[in-house]
């Protein structure tokens, strides 16, 4: 993987500052090929100040793709403005990160171990059976289906995308594709071992957090419609316990309306 990195210092006129980069990040989300993107903002080093005030990582699957989305006319545009309003304050980045290739799938303690160093509010919980589906989860922890919630996985031009669904309406494709603006044959739902490629975690036991690889995240409003909701926990018979709330805000999801609509009541 490879990460483009912003570090911003400290601009002279703050307000204005904050109206261009808002827009600015809004043309670098678009861009062809990302990921991710994470924001950070300096707290401070070792010595007391730090000459940056915040970060910007902007994730790619390699250079080419990272070398495509700049000169992209999206990209370009984006450059454009990015040197426009933060010329003088912006310092850029190419980062190489390796890739971590284990032949062994990710397990319960690697979601605990995440779960405990981003102090994210969740529990993972053992029913005591395997819940490998919906409906088998459901029943195991006496909820409703539509508390369970389903990590799914798709692939647009080979790039992975996220998305959160419950219950056991399916997620629909063609509504991703209409979100991405991109032809639904480009969709495709990712096959168990580019799952586990992708993820680190084996079908079944993918949780919404704590993946191999990073990537956009998309929550259906559903999901919102309850107090707590449960997920794959990383093992067949391991389940995360979480707030749609604190979901939301670990993974930066997106919001979007992508389940299959239910069929009409019969007159």
């Amino acid at each position: 993987m490879v990460k483009m990195v912003l570090l911003f210092r400290p601009p002279a006129n703050k307000n204005s500052f904050e109206l261009r980069y808002t827009r600015n990040l809004s043309l670098l989300r678009k861009l062809p090929g990302v990921q991710g993107v994470q924001i950070g903002q300096v707290l401070g080093s070792p010595a007391g100040d730090a000459a940056y005030f915040r970060t910007v990582e902007i994730h790619f699957a390699d250079f080419e793709a990272l070398d495509a989305a700049l000169v992209s006319p999206d990209g370009v545009a984006a450059g454009k403005d990015l040197m426009d309003y933060a010329g003088q304050v912006v310092e850029i980045l190419f980062v190489e990160v390796p890739n971590v290739i284990s032949a062994d799938p990710l397990t319960p303690e690697h979601l605990a171990a995440y779960i405990e160093e981003h102090n994210v509010l969740a529990e993972i919980v053992y029913p005591g059976v395997p819940t490998p589906t919906v409906t088998a989860a459901a029943k195991a922890l006496n909820v409703e289906p539509d508390q369970i919630v389903k990590s799914v996985l798709f692939l647009v031009d080979k790039q992975p995308f996220l998305v959160y669904g419950c219950g056991t309406r399916r997620v629909d494709p063609a509504k991703l594709a209409e979100r991405l603006q991109v032809k639904p044959e480009r969709v495709l739902l990712a096959d168990a071992d580019q799952v586990f490629e992708i993820t680190g975690y084996i079908v079944g036991t993918v949780p919404p957090l704590g993946l191999k690889t990073t990537m956009p995240a998309f929550m259906d409003p559903a999901v919102q419609a309850h107090e707590i909701v449960y997920a794959g926990g990383g093992g067949i018979d391991a389940l995360l316990k979480i707030t749609p709330a604190d979901l939301l805000r670990h993974s930066r999801a997106e919001v979007a309306d992508l389940l299959a609509d239910e069929p009409a009541a019969q007159p």
